[in-house]
């Protein structure tokens, strides 16, 4: 099993979230977990060790706290963002530094 710091998780949270977001992806728009790994991957996480299943480990914890959603389709799971969070998202993209939002929804 892949263990993922919580650095990683505040980082890899808030690039998908903000990739799911330029994408449009509320509910009927969404995007495979393919895509969204290797668009994500390419320009966050250059100098970083982060692999297809740490991204992996971190959407299924948004999912689980309902920030996303994903739904089994032909030929995967495909990921989108929950409009009743939309205020949580939007503080999740627009963060940064140590006053991170992220951990504290980690408690709940």
């Amino acid at each position: 099993m892949v263990e993922v710091k919580r650095s990683e998780y505040i980082i890899v949270s808030r690039a998908v979230c903000r990739e799911l977001f330029k994408a449009g992806c509320f509910g009927k728009g969404s995007i495979y977990f393919d895509n969204l790994a290797k668009g994500v991957k390419d320009r966050e996480f250059s100098k970083l060790n982060i692999t297809k299943d740490k991204i992996e480990i971190v959407l299924e914890a948004l999912v689980k706290q309902s920030i996303c959603g994903k739904k089994k389709k032909e030929h995967g799971w495909k990921y989108y963002l929950n409009m009743n969070k939309i205020d949580k998202i939007k503080g999740i993209i627009k963060e940064s530094g140590s006053g991170s939002i992220i951990p504290v929804l980690l408690m709940l």
